[in-house]
């Protein structure tokens, strides 16, 4: 029996979809879990490691909050798992780390702060580092996944 054209384009287009979609999924876990991966045992003053999140009490590393079309889940160490594994294409995802103190370990921090303590700290960049990379893992995943 032969196949229609329209068949052909639907099958096509289903194809897409689901490339497109693991396009996106793996780029976002690649990213995500970049910047969850741990510098474990560094202490304060200790030597930064760019790109890692620092853990010394886990409350930064599991202060990740993910919202997915306006709804946020539960902070935690891996909830960015679970959000990306449900992404559909056309969600829109944002990803926080949502403690007081996280943008001073991302950006670093020179000066005083309001309760008199004096820093003079580097960044750890382990967002903008593992961010930057986005362009590079999403060619690289279209690579892998283009119909050939």
């Amino acid at each position: 029996m032969a196949r229609s054209f329209s068949a052909d384009v639907r099958k096509f287009a289903e194809l897409t979809q689901r490339q497109m979609r693991r396009v996106v999924v793996d780029s976002l876990y690649d990213v995500l879990e970049g910047a969850q991966t741990s510098a474990q045992g560094i202490t304060a003053g200790g030597t930064i490691k760019e790109g890692k999140i620092p853990v010394v009490s886990s409350d930064l590393i599991n202060s990740l909050a993910v919202e997915v079309n306006g709804s946020v889940g539960p902070e935690d160490k891996l909830s960015y798992s679970v959000a990306i594994a449900n992404y559909n294409i056309g969600d829109y995802m944002r990803f926080g780390w949502t403690i007081e103190y996280a943008m001073r370990v991302e950006n670093g921090f020179t000066g005083t702060d309001k309760t008199g303590r004096t820093f003079n700290q580097a960044g750890w960049h382990f967002v903008s580092h593992n961010a930057a990379k986005w362009p590079r893992i999403v060619d690289g995943h279209i690579a892998k996944y283009a119909v050939k």
